[in-house]
């Protein structure tokens, strides 16, 4: 990732300038052609192809993209009246829920349509009669939290941050640039195989093809929703690790990371888990994008039983930590979960305080000014599959992790870090590791929020020392 230097500034915008006038280029050197009756071939040929990539890839699945394909599982008044409550708690004091708005000029309309999307699920034009008098309740809440009674009616200039419904935006890449996607796999790809890993495929339709596939031939995955790597357990003092990645090109940034931990224990098994709609690649059609959660969970454990897993660390970063959480839930509320997770980490975790605008806003909503926020806006949120998955795919109230979840007492042990912990996560180990500087979660509230504490204590560690959180 970018730093917010100068250079880097001037390298990031000229190298989106220089993607984004691909297609406007092609366009233009085609009527050139054209006009003049000259052509030299090979630049024909590669506008041509861009051109028509623009025309008959990109705009059809621009609006594709738009549809959504899954619904988010539906909350039962109580569940919803739960979750209400869980969010109002932990911001006492706080101007929310105006973080969720483009502008501090609210009126009461402004602020069902949110409460409509956050908890129903729904517009105004879907609303029922029978969520009034629960609405009510929410809206007097918003009002208590506020300070102050809402006026009736809706400032039009002012919108709530739907993720779901609000438009998915994207900026189209050339065809030269999946080039670049295919080299990248192929060389990380050719590394895993080095190392030791296997590939298993799924079916799923993928563009860029898969290069590596020429030279070799992958073995099957266990299941239709993710191709995985593996590389063969042999410890017998050690579980294995299972590895799910985030947003961006795949596994190549991970490459030394895997490198340091074969090195550092040859004999530990490598489970890494392939999410290409978030890498970067086409799906074709959206209904091989991210399935559903609890789809991904069960392909997750098919896989595992498949290699004959039954115990396993479990790794994740940014986005593979939503995953992470769903298993993490499961084996919490399961008395005999189908695989055991030993401990769990979780790097720049985004389930955290999401009934906060934070990551919504810095991901799908927030102007690019540094370097780093201009490489992040274009090469992973306006990514055309990226953006549908965040925009479409993923439910907040689905996807939220709450401190007790991870077994820490909700009221005692707050300021101490005593963890109490039940169920099958009471001999479960956790570390969390939050990067300062992360562009996407609020990091210094989520230290807070886990911790209790108010001072940045490097290595904070609980009192039964089964929870670790690392901060920088």
């Amino acid at each position: 990732m970018l730093g917010q230097s100068l250079p880097e500034y001037i390298f990031i915008l000229s190298s989106i300038s220089l993607l984004r006038l691909v297609a406007p280029l092609s366009f233009l050197y085609l009527s050139y052609c054209l006009y003049t009756k000259s052509i030299t071939p090979w630049l024909f040929l590669f506008a041509l192809l861009e051109a028509s990539f623009y025309l008959f890839v990109y705009r059809p699945r621009r609006t594709v993209l738009q549809k959504s394909i899954y619904t988010p599982p539906p909350l039962t008044r109580a569940q919803r009246h739960a979750l209400f409550l869980r969010c109002s708690k932990r911001i006492a004091g706080s101007r929310y829920p105006l973080g969720w708005f483009t502008s501090p000029n609210i009126k009461r309309q402004n602020v069902v349509e949110w409460i409509l999307w956050a908890l129903f699920s729904a517009t105004p034009e879907t609303a029922q009669e029978s969520w009034e008098e629960e609405m009510e309740e929410y809206v007097t809440k918003v009002e208590e939290l506020l300070g102050m009674k809402l006026e009736q009616g809706r400032v039009d200039a002012t919108s709530a941050l739907r993720l779901t419904l609000d438009p998915v935006k994207m900026v189209h890449r050339p065809l030269v640039w999946y080039l670049v996607v295919a080299l990248v796999d192929l060389i990380t790809s050719t590394k895993l195989s080095f190392m030791g890993f296997t590939h298993y495929s799924n079916p799923s339709r993928i563009f860029p093809p898969r290069l590596f596939h020429i030279f070799t031939t992958p073995s099957p995955s266990a299941t239709t929703h993710f191709s995985y790597w593996y590389r063969p357990h042999k410890s017998p003092t050690r579980d294995p690790i299972i590895f799910i990645h985030g947003i961006g090109i795949g596994l190549y940034p991970y490459l030394p990371f895997f490198q340091d931990l074969i090195t550092a224990t040859p004999d530990q098994g490598l489970l890494l888990i392939e999410l290409l709609p978030i890498s970067m690649h086409i799906s074709s059609p959206p209904a091989n994008s991210l399935p559903p959660v609890k789809s991904l969970l069960h392909g997750l454990y098919t896989t595992l039983d498949s290699l004959g897993i039954s115990r396993a660390v479990l790794a994740s970063h940014s986005y593979g930590t939503v995953l992470a959480a769903h298993v993490l839930r499961a084996q919490r509320e399961e008395p005999q979960p189908r695989i055991r997770i030993t401990s769990h980490l979780l790097i720049d975790p985004i389930p955290f305080l999401l009934h906060l605008p934070s990551v919504a806003f810095n991901f799908l909503y927030r102007p690019p000014r540094a370097a780093n926020e201009w490489q992040l806006w274009y090469f992973a949120s306006r990514d055309p599959d990226i953006a549908y998955v965040l925009g479409r795919c993923f439910f907040w109230a689905e996807n939220v992790l709450w401190r007790e979840d991870l077994g820490l007492d909700l009221e005692s042990g707050s300021g101490s870090g005593s963890g109490l912990y039940s169920g099958s996560n009471s001999n479960v180990k956790f570390a969390i590791l939050l990067s300062g500087k992360d562009q996407i979660i609020p990091a210094p509230l989520v230290r807070q929020y886990l911790t209790r504490e108010d001072d940045v204590i490097p290595i904070w560690v609980s009192h039964n020392r089964k929870f670790h959180i690392i901060a920088n």
